[in-house]
């Protein structure tokens, strides 16, 4: 099987995730985005309300669930599946545990010690690399290095994460995200771009939803 591999440079949060649906809504094989941020800023859950936000920071709301992440010095990926896709139909925790398998084994290929959470959190919290759960990708303390969030819809599964390092990300850990992604989902990448029917939806959703208040203090 072969899928897309999008090595995108740094956008607004307002782009990156505007590009993400799209994707999502077009998606006919398996997808890799790996993209960075122009300014340091704050993604929040679908689900959660506009007040987590610390006042006068730049933030955007996700199509997907989860919590509260800080962008800027994390390594962001969004990988997407079609619906007909084995993992898209194993459910959120079995795919969970797929992909940050092969996180973990792409940042132990990186020299960074690791391994998967298993018990649930010990107390609530709206950021997500302050609440560690089940499947998440954790340093050898405990402390969170790699989480994500999940959307479902009849086009597929949407599942966007970021791996979090107390130094710098090493350069070679695209490579080994893509490498370790291609052998866990038994494809073959090859670089490519978004199309133009791509481009004009990421377009009309960042002008329509992603950079409206409406959509980012709907909770």
């Amino acid at each position: 099987m072969s899928g897309r591999l999008l090595l995108d440079g740094k956008s607004s949060a307002y782009e990156n995730m505007a590009v993400d649906e799209s994707l999502l809504r077009h998606v006919s094989g398996p997808i890799l985005r790996i993209y960075g941020w122009k300014n340091p800023c704050v993604s929040i859950g679908y689900f959660q309300k506009a007040s987590v936000v610390t006042r006068g920071a730049d933030f955007v709301r996700r199509y997907t669930g989860g919590g509260l992440v800080e962008h800027g010095k994390d390594l962001t990926y969004t990988l997407i599946l079609p619906s007909e896709h084995p993992l898209t139909l194993a459910g959120t925790i079995p795919s969970y545990r797929s992909i940050h398998e092969a996180v973990a084994d792409a940042l132990r290929a990186a020299g960074v010690e690791c391994r998967l959470a298993t018990s649930q959190p010990k107390q609530d919290n709206p950021s997500c690399f302050l609440k560690p759960v089940p499947e998440d990708v954790l340093d050898r303390r405990g402390n969170k290095l790699a989480g994500a969030a999940q959307r479902r819809t009849r086009q597929g599964c949407l599942h966007q994460g970021s791996i979090l390092l107390p130094g710098t990300v090493p350069p070679a850990l695209s490579g080994l995200l893509a490498k370790e992604f291609g052998r866990m989902l038994q494809t073959d990448w090859k670089p490519g771009e978004k199309n133009a029917e791509e481009k004009d939806l990421a377009e009309k959703l960042l002008h329509d939803r992603y950079s409206t208040r409406e959509w980012n203090f709907s909770r």
